[in-house]
């Protein structure tokens, strides 16, 4: 099936009648006449019912009307994003976050930038920390919302914002009844964690909070996502690590409790290529620095402005 045989038939349907189908699409009648048959003979059912004196729509034809209106006006909305991009280079900003982002960053960001920039159509992707990295050095990604990450001198990582660590556990665990859980309470738990290739540096980081306790944490099941680590707490698999603005997402089966830890900080980091001048990265740079200095993003202890390859 072609493009212009959904056209051809809309005008048809909408017509029913030949003739004046014909002369509003402009063509003579018998070639309009000729690829409706042949979409019939393509979807194998009559979508016209002729007559000598009328024109009407089967069944089949109805429903099919409903569907060829809605591809054809997909096509066209294809068509004037493709131009609009075109005619603005800068219009488009592909942004990369991890789903704990979605609290405490995403919005604030997203609600600034479109005030400051509405011409900038922005296409968001849940990616992990890790696939993040590689979309960026591809090329795949204008910017990206990751946890510490090593990307390599091709792409900057500035820090942007920073959450204390939560202990993420069922209800009725003994633990809840305190008000700040020290490191060494969790040796010999089991844990719900992450996978390393999802977050390397956040990994790296919290690996190293262990050993400085004394101990390495029992891990019994591994996620690669945030709520998904969360749900297999809430089953009773273990406890977990999390960011605090993860602890937004209220459950009625899990409670959280700050890590009593002079590094339980964990960073979020805007990243984006080194080489990329773009005006539509620049300037969401721009929005995020913003936000980070007006206080609008997590941020304790106080953050420097300007850091760059920053790991906790």
């Amino acid at each position: 099936m072609e493009l212009r045989q959904f056209r051809y038939f809309i005008a048809v349907a909408e017509e029913l009648h030949f003739t004046r189908a014909a002369a509003r699409l402009h063509i003579a009648q018998p070639p309009l006449s000729q690829q409706i048959r042949q979409l019939e003979r393509e979807l194998r059912t009559p979508l016209l019912r002729r007559t000598s004196r009328r024109v009407e729509l089967t069944p089949a034809g109805q429903a099919f009307l409903q569907e060829a209106r809605k591809a054809v006006a997909q096509v066209e909305r294809a068509a004037q994003v493709a131009r609009q991009v075109a005619d603005k280079p800068a219009g488009r900003l592909d942004l990369g976050f991890v789903d704990s982002s979605l609290y405490g960053y995403v919005p604030q960001l997203l609600r600034r930038f479109r005030h400051e920039r509405p011409d900038v159509h922005v296409t968001m992707r849940e990616l992990s920390s890790g696939q993040q990295v590689e979309a960026l050095h591809r090329g795949t990604l204008h910017v990206g919302l990751l946890r510490p990450t090593r990307g390599g001198p091709q792409l900057v990582m500035e820090e942007i914002g920073r959450e204390r660590l939560v202990v993420a556990m069922p209800t009725d665990h003994p633990l809840g009844r305190h008000d700040e859980i020290a490191a060494g309470d969790l040796r010999g738990l089991p844990f719900v964690f992450f996978q390393r290739s999802v977050a390397p540096g956040l990994h790296d980081q919290l690996m190293g909070l262990f050993r400085s306790a004394g101990f390495a944490p029992l891990i019994v099941e591994e996620a690669s996502e945030g709520h998904t680590i969360v749900g297999l707490v809430a089953a009773g698999l273990g406890i977990s690590l999390v960011p605090e603005t993860l602890g937004q997402w209220r459950r009625r089966d899990v409670v959280y409790r700050p890590l009593a830890h002079p590094r339980a900080f964990v960073a979020m980091c805007l990243g984006w290529r080194r080489d990329d001048r773009t005006e539509a990265v620049t300037a969401f740079v721009a929005t995020a620095r913003t936000a980070r200095e007006l206080g609008l993003l997590p941020g304790h202890p106080p953050l420097a402005a300007g850091s760059e390859d920053v790991l906790p």
